[in-house]
Parts: C-alpha cells; sequence; structure tokens
C-alpha cells in the first residue's frame, strides 16, 4: 500500500494544465470554478465593474464587492461560493489571522476542560504551560488531518494534484483545512457560559460543532479535491475517524 502510494506521488507532474494559459489560472468562477482572468475592471477609485464567466454567464465573483465579515458569514453558513472566494480570489491574510484567533480559543477550551477534569471542575491552579501545550496539541492535529487528506487524494485523485500543480494543491488544502476550522468559533459561547450550564449540555454543544466542521470539512474538500459529496463525506469521516485514533495513541498523550 505504502509503495503504491510512494509511486503515485514521484508521477505527479507539477506544471500546469497545458491548455489553459497562465494568466488565466490566477482567478476562478465562485459559481462553475471555470479558471478567468480577472474577477473586475477599475475605472475609478469608486467605480468597479464586475466580469462575467465565460462558461456560466454568470458574475464571476460577486464577493468583490462584500466586506469580510459577509464573507465569513457565508463561510460559516457552508457557502461554496466563498469558499471559492477564499481559496482562490483572495488574499490569505486575514483569514491565516482568525485561524490563529481561533487556534488560541480552541487551545484554551482544551485547557480548561484537562483543568476541570484534573480538579473536579476547578482550573484556578493549572499551569500556564498546559495551555501552550495545547495549542500544540491542537496544530498536532491540523497537520496530521491535512498529510492524511493529502495522501488519500494521491490514492483516489492522483490527476487532481496533476492538474492543479502539486506546491498549489498542498496550498489549497492548507487553506481548505484552516477554512474549516472556522466551525470553532462556535466554542466560544462554551467558554462564556460553561459555569452556568450541564455536562450534558457541554456534550451537546461540542457534538453541534464538530458536526458544523465534518461537514464545512466535507464541502470544501469537495472543491480542492475535486470529488462529489457522498465520495467527499466517507473520505472526510475516514480520516477525520483515523486522525482521532492517530492523536489518542499513547505516545502523543505522554508527549503532551
Amino acid at each position: 500500500m505504502l509503495h503504491n502510494i510512494m509511486s503515485k506521488f514521484k508521477s505527479i507532474s507539477i506544471s500546469k494544465p497545458a491548455n489553459i494559459p497562465n494568466q488565466q489560472m490566477q482567478y476562478i468562477c465562485i459559481n462553475c470554478g471555470h479558471p478567468i482572468a480577472e474577477l473586475y475592471r477599475k475605472y475609478s477609485n469608486t467605480a468597479i465593474k464586475t466580469n462575467h464567466c465565460e462558461r456560466c454567464k454568470r458574475v464571476a465573483d460577486k464577493y468583490v464587492e462584500f466586506d469580510s465579515i459577509v464573507i465569513l458569514v457565508d463561510a460559516m453558513l457552508l457557502s461554496q461560493e466563498s469558499y471559492r472566494h477564499m481559496l482562490h480570489n483572495r488574499s490569505f491574510k486575514l483569514n491565516c489571522k482568525l485561524f490563529l484567533v481561533l487556534l488560541l480559543l480552541e487551545s484554551f477550551a482544551l485547557w480548561r476542560q484537562k483543568a476541570a477534569a484534573r480538579q473536579g471542575g476547578s482550573h484556578n491552579e493549572i499551569s500556564e504551560n498546559g495551555f501552550y501545550l495545547c495549542c500544540m496539541l491542537n496544530l498536532t492535529d491540523y497537520f496530521i488531518l491535512t498529510l492524511m487528506l493529502f495522501l488519500v487524494t494521491i490514492v483516489f485523485h492522483p490527476r487532481q494534484i496533476e492538474n492543479t500543480g502539486l506546491s498549489k494543491f498542498l496550498l489549497n488544502l492548507l487553506k481548505a483545512v484552516t477554512i474549516a476550522n472556522f466551525s470553532k468559533i462556535f466554542l466560544l459561547p462554551l467558554i462564556a457560559w460553561r459555569e452556568n450550564t450541564t455536562n450534558m449540555g457541554i456534550n451537546i454543544h461540542q457534538l453541534l460543532v464538530l458536526a458544523h466542521h465534518l461537514f464545512s470539512l466535507m464541502y470544501i474538500y469537495e472543491l480542492v479535491g475535486n470529488f462529489n459529496k457522498v465520495k467527499s463525506c466517507f473520505i472526510i469521516l475516514f480520516v477525520y475517524l483515523a486522525k482521532e485514533q492517530i492523536s489518542k495513541s499513547p505516545y502523543l498523550q505522554r508527549s503532551f
């Protein structure tokens, strides 16, 4: 199995498709995914005209006129158009900053959970080092998830990596995992009102956040890996369960 994966990995070309000019690879239509040279034409500092896609005849990217908050809200509502916009047509600096904030948020929630489990519900005396270890544990989870999705794509759809280009595909996959982690913002109410809820309420809340996270991964991986929804769903479930088994291994538990 490992030999087959390595052979497919070595056979992947990093070049772009020969039938599409380089300038058309810069952006894509958020409706159908067709490559497009430019999203809009700027006539002045306040006047722009959005371009239409040659394939679907719709506005190629409506989000160029939208505020970042609106785009993030649409992403939280699992809009694949907003996913395409963030993956291909927008600078990723803002998303990276939000990812770091959500990483700290998720790590803080895990830190408090471990503190409550060890000290009978009190988290006031937990050491600061535990928070940094939780950050490292979450980063390890993200790395394992990204690596496993990459290996699964090599096995089931190597041509997608060949058509996209190895470096660009890896970048898109990292972006996809980052965007899918926006679901962790729903942990904020749990942190704010944890003392006013029951253990059952906490478990239900965490289950709902997990469900949203898995749906987000499924929808965005469908775009990156060019799979249909059914195959993307099975891949995400398999990879997530495998990642959880690796994360809960005795070695990682001792390390963190």
